[in-house]
């Protein structure tokens, strides 16, 4: 008998936080739920099965707040 994975498996395990806490920090920093699933789009490409390197590179990212920056050069670009 063989035991199958729902389909979306990769990402429930990806979704669930061991290392670091970074949807704390996002709620924290008030970053749109838009931009945070970009930031982890983008870093899931890059590490696609480290977890621990996933979350660390995720957290850096939302710190970093680039994502302010660019977020309001996009504002300013459509006006």
């Amino acid at each position: 008998m063989r035991l199958s994975h729902p389909r979306n498996y990769e990402e429930e395990v990806m979704e669930k936080i061991e290392y670091f806490d970074y949807q704390k920090v996002a709620r924290e920093t008030k970053i749109p739920n838009n931009i945070l699933k970009d930031i982890k789009r983008e870093v899931k490409k890059e590490f696609p099965n480290d977890k621990m390197m996933y979350e660390l590179h995720v957290l850096r990212a939302i710190k970093s707040r680039y994502w302010q920056k660019t977020q309001a050069q996009s504002l300013r670009a459509v006006k």
